[in-house]
């Protein structure tokens, strides 16, 4: 029997940097999920980020270290997918960039999805000329009924992080895979579906918001969690129908937008408790105004705040340092939190607004 290959101590101290797409946002060999309520402009937000990464063009104030190619699975509205990728090429004057989209059902509850997807990936590859770097999925709810799955089944999710794993491992090249999923009634709950598929991936991105949209990374191996970028909508026209009417499409915005504050001074008692436990820990066994996240999760079990014997114990904590983070209360960062600067003065008033970043708008580059 041939045992597995290892890599011992000294061996793993020689590991090259985290190869990412877009530093600070999507790495290679990774997962992500990106979810929000419909008509969040989630999809909206992963095509911006393809199309940057297609024309090798920073995103948002973050670096793209290299130019990349994109597989996009529409499982459905491929059409409007196809018109959003059609407004780019108004707006900005793209041609040629290295970007597909399938408008085929996959089922990748199924093990047969895998050779399905990686066929595809390397026929675009193909045509491309560049690395496919990014797939997406789009919608995860509809990867997982198209064989009759059911996305609150933690058996039907770890089937899919089972098919996506071996894509990684049987592509033959680094890629990142993306789904877009939903939200429930409850925002405040985290993406719609069995808890199972926030262990699977590496990045979990929340959309939130009205007219101006706040992008949240919710969970993250090995990069901050918190506000990732705040955006909004631009209607663009792309031609007429045959009814000679304007025909549309919505893309996220090129331009820095303002992100509102959250409405911060209604904060829920679980909430209140939460950061009052937090102030005594980072008190007690902080440094430089820190204190590692086990810690502060003991405390809250110790004081009562979170049930212990709860049938999941470590998911309500999951939610409840994901609100904190989303309404800019806490930061976590390599396995330690701390409160933000609205903290520092009473709970009952206003942080001051983040800026974005600038994001100009460069001369459009021909892709040939």
């Amino acid at each position: 029997m041939t045992a597995l290959p290892l890599k011992v101590f000294d061996e793993c101290t020689n590991e090259p940097a985290k190869p990412w797409l877009i530093k600070g946002v999507l790495a290679l060999d990774e997962d992500s999920s990106w979810y929000g309520p419909a008509g969040g402009l989630k999809s909206s937000l992963l095509t911006d980020i393809a199309v940057q990464g297609a024309a090798g063009r920073d995103w948002r104030g973050f670096k793209t270290k290299r130019k990349f190619g994109t597989v996009y699975f529409a499982l459905e509205r491929a059409g409007l997918q196809r018109r959003r990728l059609a407004a780019y090429a108004k707006r900005d004057g793209h041609t040629g960039l290295p970007i597909a989209v399938v408008d085929q059902i996959v089922d990748l509850t199924d093990e047969a999805s895998v050779q399905i997807v990686i066929a595809t990936i390397k026929a675009a590859q193909e045509r491309f000329g560049v690395p496919v770097g990014l797939a997406i999925f789009d919608t995860y709810a509809k990867a997982v009924a198209a064989g009759g799955g059911d996305e609150d089944k933690a058996q039907h999710v770890n089937l899919v992080a089972a098919n996506l794993k071996r894509i990684h491992d049987l592509l033959g090249q680094p890629i990142h895979l993306a789904t877009i999923g939903h939200t429930g009634k409850d925002e405040t709950k985290g993406e719609r579906g069995s808890s199972a598929k926030t262990g699977h991936i590496d990045l979990g991105v929340q959309i939130s918001g009205d007219k101006i949209k706040i992008a949240t990374i919710t969970k993250a191996n090995d990069q901050a969690e918190g506000v990732l970028t705040s955006f909004m909508g631009e209607e663009v026209v792309i031609g007429e129908d045959e009814d000679g009417d304007a025909l549309v499409a919505f893309i996220v915005s090129a331009a820095a937008v303002q992100a509102p504050p959250e409405a911060a001074s209604r904060l829920s008692d679980n909430q209140v408790n939460a950061l009052d436990t937090l102030r005594a820990a980072i008190k007690e066994h902080g440094q430089k105004g820190a204190v590692a996240v086990h810690t502060w999760k003991e405390e809250l079990f110790r004081r009562g705040v979170l049930d212990r014997d709860a049938p999941n114990p470590r998911e309500p904590f999951r939610r409840l340092k994901g609100s904190l983070i989303k309404t800019q209360r806490i930061q976590e960062d390599n396995g330690m939190v701390r409160l933000t600067s609205s903290n520092v003065i009473p709970i009952t008033t206003r942080a001051a607004p983040a800026i974005l970043s600038p994001c100009p708008v460069p001369p459009p580059i021909p892709i040939r």
